[in-house]
């Protein structure tokens, strides 16, 4: 983590960084990202952050997780693989004098938390992970109350499956919209699309799902989990 010993020092990194998100930060400077990310700020407008535990997942350099806590949550934890990341939102939120804690780490270790968080936000990870059905499982273990996930939908225009023996396990799955497209990633990976009814059907039934307007990349949804 970095210190400064004035604003000015403290502007000279930001505008010296590379920048994926466009942060606008509570002290008025603002991050060159490469992206427009601060688009979809607008989508956590409806959130009620006040009091809550937070975890963004891939938060890259904590645009989302400052604007939680920014917003009143009580606790705020963001993970990313990239070290680089971590660091900037490990500097930005020391000298913006927002509690944040991030860690370097994947969606595949979320089961090292142990705990489930109010709020749960995973924008644009999983249309970048190869074993998306285990990504999910590693969410549904952390989603305690709501979760945002913006990824890449499936979305045919028409579809029937001839194979007699179905998913294992979701058989109540209709033939007609158990889709997952294939593609390749800039990486050369090859990535799985599902469609919305795949998703609600790995998400399984303690959870709602719901597809929202606002994703800025992808397409946009809200999961809830049934609280018993």
């Amino acid at each position: 983590m970095q210190h400064f010993a004035s604003n000015e020092e403290y502007k000279h990194w930001i505008d010296s960084q590379d920048w994926y998100q466009t942060i606008e930060l509570p002290s008025g400077l603002k991050t060159p990202g490469k992206f427009p990310t601060h688009k979809r700020t607008a989508i956590f407008d409806e959130i009620d952050f006040t009091g809550k535990t937070v975890l963004d997942v891939g938060c890259n350099s904590g645009q989302y997780c400052l604007m939680a806590k920014e917003r009143g949550a009580k606790e705020v934890i963001g993970v990313d693989i990239n070290t680089v990341r971590i660091e900037q939102g490990r500097t930005l939120a020391a000298h913006e004098g927002l509690d944040v804690t991030f860690y370097e780490q994947g969606i595949f270790d979320l089961g090292s938390f142990k705990r489930k968080f109010d709020i749960v936000l995973c924008i644009a990870v999983l249309t970048e992970v190869q074993n998306i059905f285990g990504a999910i499982e590693q969410l549904k273990g952390v989603i305690g109350g709501q979760a945002l996930i913006e990824l890449d939908i499936a979305k045919p225009l028409v579809y029937v499956s001839a194979s007699k023996k179905w998913i294992k396990g979701y058989e109540t799955l209709s033939r007609r919209t158990a889709v997952a497209e294939v593609r390749q990633y800039k990486n050369g990976e090859w990535m799985v699309s599902p469609s919305f009814d795949v998703l609600c059907a790995v998400f399984g039934t303690d959870f709602t799902l719901t597809q929202k307007e606002g994703g800025v990349r992808y397409d946009l949804v809200e999961v809830n989990r049934i609280q018993q």
